[in-house]
């Protein structure tokens, strides 16, 4: 069920939130429940999924301040969570000024209430992108990760 969450995630942003749709302006509520039970996703985890995405919302209130010099250490259940190599991507996502110490506790906040056994980077990628879109003032870094995402590297063969 959890990967479903993410999928009806990678859904919703791609059909209803990117900035090629206008969500206020074109979809109620209703009609995005409607297009995802039609899309084939089960109630229970479109309601995860809407739940996750208001959380999100919510969360930055909640997330105290952090100078950019701070160190984050991970819990144990964070470690195993996103092993190595999704540690390794959220470090990255800072060190090129993708992710904040807020937007990446936004990250890790979401992460969390997912509910889930595991996090592959190509999930943290998208969580990430959706995120950065849900944060006023984030336009900079949200078009940073959908490059990052989308576009093919440069090749400087010399």
């Amino acid at each position: 069920m959890n990967e479903n969450i993410i999928d009806v995630l990678v859904y919703l942003f791609e059909n209803y939130l990117s900035e090629q749709t206008n969500l206020k302006k074109q979809y109620t509520k209703n009609n995005i429940y409607n297009g995802l039970e039609q899309a084939g996703f089960e109630k229970p985890t479109i309601d995860h999924a809407i739940d996750w995405l208001l959380s999100i919302n919510a969360d930055q209130h909640h997330i105290i301040s952090q100078s950019a010099d701070a160190i984050r250490y991970y819990t144990p259940f964070e470690i195993e969570l996103l092993d190595e190599e999704g540690i390794d991507f959220i470090c990255y996502l800072e060190s090129t000024g993708i992710l904040t110490p807020t937007t990446r506790e936004l990250l890790l906040n979401g992460l969390l209430n997912l509910n889930t056994d595991n996090i592959d980077v190509d999930d943290l990628q998208w969580l990430a992108l959706i995120i950065l879109f849900s944060q006023p003032d984030e336009e900079q870094a949200f078009a940073s990760m959908e490059s990052l995402m989308f576009d093919p590297p440069v090749d400087h063969e010399h």
